[in-house]
């Protein structure tokens, strides 16, 4: 997963670890793995609310999210196949998680333009500009 990322001093990747230019969603992971496959989907998912520019901290909040999210659908699993699963457990991990994603929606919020509708007030204001240009042509001619 490519992101960009603002540093205060550009360093030389081979300065920086792994994680740090982005080549590596986590470090001492194999990203093979159907976990790590799974979070790196949650990850995009999650990075696609804020947009493109992720600052380190946003992204260690959709991080911490993506986390959260597998725990908890490790432990749903779990209690479907029948095993014993801590219901203290799964109702912090399910608090927690709703607090980092209520975190991700207020700063997806903010970073959207005021003109939530702008796609639409373009295609009407195009609709209108072509119903003028046609009735302008009826009466001459």
């Amino acid at each position: 997963m490519a992101t960009r990322r603002r540093y205060v001093a550009q360093l030389p990747p081979a300065s920086r670890s792994k994680v740090s230019n982005g080549s590596r969603l986590l470090a001492n992971t194999d990203a093979r793995s159907s976990g790590a496959r799974r979070f790196r989907d949650l990850v995009k998912s999650l990075s696609a609310d804020l947009g493109d520019d992720l600052s380190e901290s946003d992204l260690a909040l959709v991080r911490q999210a993506a986390a959260l999210i597998q725990r908890g659908e490790q432990l749903q699993a779990d209690i479907a196949a029948g095993r014993d699963v801590d219901p203290d457990v799964l109702t912090k991990l399910s608090g927690a998680s709703r607090r980092t994603l209520a975190a991700i929606s207020v700063k997806a919020a903010e970073r959207k333009p005021a003109g939530g509708n702008a796609l639409q007030a373009y295609l009407a204001a195009k609709a209108a500009a072509a119903e003028t240009d046609e009735d302008g042509d009826d009466g001459e001619g």
